[in-house]
C-alpha cells in the first residue's frame, strides 16, 4: 500500500482534528504540527501551560547518577470530550532506564572467524552475490548519541569485504556528528557487507523520549516520509515494563503501516538472556512487538549455538500472534525449560530468528589491526540478519516481485508448509534471569535462537514462490 492510502485508511475525522488542535491552542500550546497520515499532533507547551491542561504538577526528579528531569508528578488527564480521540500522550510521566545491547572488548582479529566472509560462506551467500536494484534500499537506526565514522566504514569494507571497496552510505536522515559510536560503526559496517552493493541509509535521531529511545519520534517520522528504506535494523532496546501501554500500543500500529508498505523492521533480542522485573522474566521492548523480526545471538564459527547473552521469551503485554502457536506449544511441552509460572505463557513469543553475536571484528577509532575492537551482543545479529534480508529483496525485486515487508507470517508459513530454510540451533542457552536457568536452544524453534540463522539460499528459494 502507498502512504496516502493508509492515511486514508486511518486519518481522523477533520472534526476530530479541529477538536484536537483547538485545545491545544486554548492552554497556549505552539509548534503544533499534523504527520501526513493526520493521526499524530506534535506540540510544544510551557510547563505551567502543560500543568494546567493534563490537571498534573510538574516535578523535578534525580537520577543515582546525577542527570535530572522534570516530569508530571501524577497521571496525566485531558477532558472527558477529548479522551475518546486520543490513544495516548506522550513525553510527559515516562522514566528512563539504562541498557546497553553492544558489549567492547579489544583483541586480535585474526583470532575469531567471525568477518563477513566467513558469515557469508556460513550463511550459504555464494560468492559474487549482491542486491542490487534501483528500487532496493536499506537502514540502521542511530539513536543514543550513536553516530558512525564513514573513514572507519570505508577501511571496514576494503579489508573485510574488498568487492565492496568504495561503497559508501547513501544518505543520511537526522544528525551524524564528529563523535563517532560502537554501536553505529558496527550497525553500518555490517548491514553493508551482508546485504552488499544495497544502498543504505544511515537514519538517525538525537531525541530522548523520556530518557529513552525516541521509538515515537522514529516511527512518526517514517510515517511523515514518502520514500524509505525497505529494510530497517534497529540494535536498540528498553525493558518492556518501562514502556506505557498505550504508547507501545500506538507504536505497534506505525509498525503495522510499515508492514503494509512493504517495510521490514528488525530489531535486536537484547543481551540480558531472560532478565527479570519483579520476580518475573522481562522482555525486551520493541522486539518483543508482535509486528518487528527480533533477532536473537549465536556464538561460534562455524559450529552455531546459542549465545548466552541472546534475549528472549514472552512479552507481558501482548498475546502471542496465531501462527506461532504451533512452534511455541511444541517448545513449552519440552523439558528443561524455565518454571511457567515466570512468565506470559500466552504472549508474544520471541526472537523470531537469529545470527552471530559474539566476538564480531569492525573498524573503529581509524584503526583494523591491533588495538582491534571486538564487539558482541544482539546489535551484531540484527544488522547481519537485515543484510540478507536485503539480498532477498533484491533478488525479488529483480524478478518484478514486490517488497518482503512484514516477514514474521511469511517465515512461519515456510516452516508450517515443511521448510525450513534455516540453521537450526539446538545447542546452548541464554542466560537466566529471577534466580532461574535461562532459556535453552532445541530443535525446531526456541525462546533464544528462534528458528535459527539464515540459509539463504532456501531462503530465497521459498520466498521466490509467493
Amino acid at each position: 500500500m502507498t502512504l496516502d492510502e493508509i492515511s486514508n485508511l486511518v486519518a481522523p475525522s477533520q472534526a476530530s482534528i479541529d477538536r484536537a488542535v483547538s485545545w491545544l491552542k486554548t492552554n497556549g500550546a505552539h509548534n503544533i504540527s499534523l504527520t501526513l497520515s493526520r493521526d499524530f499532533v506534535s506540540a510544544t507547551m510551557a510547563v505551567q501551560d502543560a500543568a494546567a491542561a493534563f490537571s498534573t504538577p510538574f516535578c523535578w526528579f534525580k537520577h543515582s547518577s546525577e542527570q535530572r528531569i522534570i516530569r508530571a508528578c501524577t497521571r496525566t488527564e485531558v477532558p472527558d470530550d477529548l479522551a475518546p480521540l486520543v490513544d495516548f500522550v506522550s513525553g510527559l510521566n515516562d522514566f528512563p532506564s539504562i541498557q546497553v545491547q553492544a558489549h567492547t572488548s579489544v583483541g586480535n582479529p585474526s583470532a575469531f572467524g567471525n568477518e563477513p566472509k566467513n558469515l557469508r560462506k556460513l550463511y550459504s551467500i555464494p560468492e559474487g552475490t549482491y542486491g542490487s536494484h534501483p528500487n532496493n534500499s536499506q537502514a540502521v537506526t542511530g539513536f543514543l548519541n550513536q553516530w558512525f565514522t564513514p573513514n572507519d566504514l570505508s577501511k571496514f569494507l576494503k579489508v573485510y569485504s574488498p568487492d565492496l571497496e568504495g561503497q559508501s552510505i547513501a544518505k543520511i536522515v537526522g544528525p551524524n556528528k564528529a563523535r563517532a559510536g560502537t554501536e553505529a560503526n558496527l550497525d553500518v559496517q555490517y548491514v553493508m557487507a551482508m546485504g552488499a552493493k544495497v544502498p543504505t541509509w544511515f537514519w538517525s535521531n538525537d531525541m530522548l523520549d523520556n530518557g529513552q529511545e525516541p521509538w515515537i519520534e522514529f516511527l512518526k517520522d517514517l510515517s511523515n516520509t514518502r520514500d524509505i528504506p525497505l529494510v530497517f535494523s534497529a540494535s536498540y532496546g528498553e525493558g518492556e515494563h518501562t514502556f506505557d501501554l498505550d504508547y507501545v500500543s500506538r507504536s505497534n500500529v506505525e509498525l503495522q503501516k510499515l508492514g503494509v508498505r512493504g517495510i521490514t523492521m528488525l530489531a535486536a533480542s537484547g543481551d540480558n538472556g531472560a532478565g527479570c522485573w519483579r520476580h518475573r522474566f522481562e522482555a525486551n521492548w520493541i522486539a518483543a512487538s508482535p509486528y518487528v523480526t527480533a533477532v536473537g545471538g549465536t556464538s561460534g564459527v562455524p559450529t552455531e549455538e546459542a549465545a548466552s547473552l541472546s534475549s528472549g521469551g514472552f512479552s507481558n503485554y501482548f498475546p502471542r500472534p496465531r501462527y506461532q502457536d504451533r512452534f511455541v506449544a511444541a517448545y513449552l511441552n519440552q523439558s528443561g525449560l524455565p518454571d511457567q509460572r515466570l512468565f506470559n505463557v500466552s504472549g508474544r513469543a520471541y526472537p523470531d530468528v537469529a545470527a552471530v553475536a559474539e566476538n564480531v571484528p569492525i573498524c573503529e577509532y581509524g584503526s583494523c589491526g591491533l588495538p582491534f575492537h571486538v564487539v558482541s551482543g544482539t546489535s551484531c545479529a540484527c544488522p547481519i540478519f537485515a543484510g540478507v534480508v536485503s539480498l532477498l529483496n533484491g533478488a525479488r525485486l529483480r524478478a518484478g516481485k514486490p517488497s518482503l515487508g512484514f516477514l514474521n507470517p511469511a517465515l512461519y508459513s515456510i516452516v508450517s508448509s515443511g521448510g525450513y530454510p534455516f540453521n537450526d540451533i539446538v545447542a546452548g542457552r541464554g542466560s537466566g534471569g529471577c534466580g532461574s536457568e535461562g532459556w535453552p536452544a532445541k530443535a525446531g524453534w526456541d525462546a533464544v535462537t528462534g528458528f535459527g540463522s539464515p540459509n539463504y539460499a532456501k531462503l530465497l528459494e521459498a520466498v521466490m514462490k509467493f
